[in-house]
């Protein structure tokens, strides 16, 4: 995933925010790692919705988190520094869904589909494609796969 992707990202999550209604504060150059050990945190305050990313992850993992934390906002789910809980677990696993489906939608994967339509539809195509990490790419084609727009 290249900073062009990133930004394009970063311009969406902002407009969706604003769609619903939230001014964003989106921040991606603190050294949130080093001080909390998190990728990222969001957090809503009034009209605002505050998210912060870690300035040292690489391009992909600043937006798959940007996308995390955004849904993670827009959904008020409660405290996330709450692992143990099962409800933060299943709120894990259903921002994750939503980060696979936000970052690729089902038209993105027809689109690629169609570029290799010979062939099964695979997670390196993604890789090629959109420059995914190959156990994001993995979990994309998984979802879609369950979710029954592949086979």
């Amino acid at each position: 995933m290249g900073t062009d992707s990133y930004d394009n990202l970063l311009i969406r999550v902002e407009n969706d925010l604003i769609d619903l209604g939230m001014t964003p504060v989106i921040l991606d150059t603190m050294p949130l790692k080093e001080n909390s050990g998190l990728d990222g945190v969001a957090y809503l305050k009034g009209d605002k919705a505050y998210i912060f990313i870690d300035k040292t992850l690489s391009v992909f993992d600043k937006a798959r988190t940007l996308v995390e934390e955004f849904h993670h906002a827009i959904s008020d789910i409660g405290n996330h520094l709450d692992y143990n809980s099962n409800l933060a677990h299943n709120d894990e696993i259903t921002a994750r869904e939503d980060v696979i489906r936000y970052m690729t939608s089902e038209a993105t994967i027809i689109k690629i589909a169609h570029e290799y339509e010979n062939q099964a539809f695979e997670a390196w195509m993604l890789c090629e494609y959109l420059g995914y990490p190959l156990d994001f790419a993995q979990e994309t084609v998984d979802l879609y796969r369950k979710s029954g727009l592949l086979n």
